[in-house]
């Protein structure tokens, strides 16, 4: 299996230097480094500078959209304009925890799709708690022709459907492996093979059999697997679809 990840925090990881190094004895093709702030915006663009397979986004996570100003906004402008960069994310809106208020979310939403357009990229959405206010702000905003993906897909499948009809991929991650997940598994049943991306959200969501332990893009492997068993299909041949979903989308 050629495997691919294309959601990871290796920033936040202490050992990423040796995960990296054991990405190819375990065929990891590439991943994608996900920002989540400013700051690690410009760690996740320095790390995808020094390996060859890590690709990277910018972007300010809707919990930490306390308090922008529009500095913050040039910043992730201007690193988007890097080579490596291939999305603006993960942006959206999360109503989970109340770090920040639904004014101060919207409006560092808003301001990220406008980067995303401007700079021709997709975008990576973090959803929360809150699919029916970002479906209707992306309405109200317009959709990047780029699209996108939304990052680790937690709803339900009328609700993925809604998002498909807009063009965008659907995120799935180490939940997929958990018991009794149904709603998830039946998310993945019904959304074309060629509209699922991987992604592990690393070191966070370790999948099963790994589950309690830091997870990193190696594990990536079972959610393939599991996408795989869900759909009736060979494992080799998912892993080559979603590898060319990836590519497709971040243009690679």
């Amino acid at each position: 299996m050629r495997l691919i990840d294309t959601h990871c925090h290796l920033s936040l990881i202490d050992d990423k230097e040796e995960i990296i190094k054991s990405f190819e004895i375990n065929n990891i093709e590439f991943v994608i480094e996900v920002g989540i702030n400013v700051e690690n915006s410009f760690k996740t663009v320095e790390l995808a500078n020094e390996h060859e397979n890590i690709f990277c986004s910018v972007g300010i996570h809707p919990n930490d959209s306390k308090n922008l100003t529009n500095k913050d906004y040039d910043s992730i402008y201007v690193l988007a304009n890097n080579k490596k960069v291939v999305a603006i994310g993960e942006i959206g809106l999360d109503y989970y925890r109340e770090y920040t208020t639904k004014k101060e979310q919207f409006a560092s939403f808003s301001n990220q799709l406008q980067i995303a357009k401007e700079n021709e990229l997709p975008v990576i959405l973090h959803i929360r708690d809150a699919y029916d206010d970002a479906f209707n702000l992306l309405i109200n905003e317009g959709i990047p022709e780029n699209t996108g993906v939304v990052h680790c897909f937690s709803s339900n499948w009328k609700t993925a459907k809604k998002f498909l009809d807009l063009g965008f991929y659907i995120g799935i991650d180490g939940p997929i492996t958990f018991k009794n997940n149904h709603t998830l598994i039946e998310v993945v049943k019904n959304t074309p093979v060629e509209y699922i991306l991987p992604e592990t959200d690393s070191p966070f969501l370790t999948p099963v059999p790994f589950r309690g332990k830091k997870n990193n893009p190696i594990y990536v492997k079972y959610i393939i697997e599991k996408i795989a068993e869900i759909k009736g299909l060979n494992k080799d041949n998912v892993s080559e679809i979603l590898s060319n979903n990836a590519k497709k989308l971040f243009k690679l």
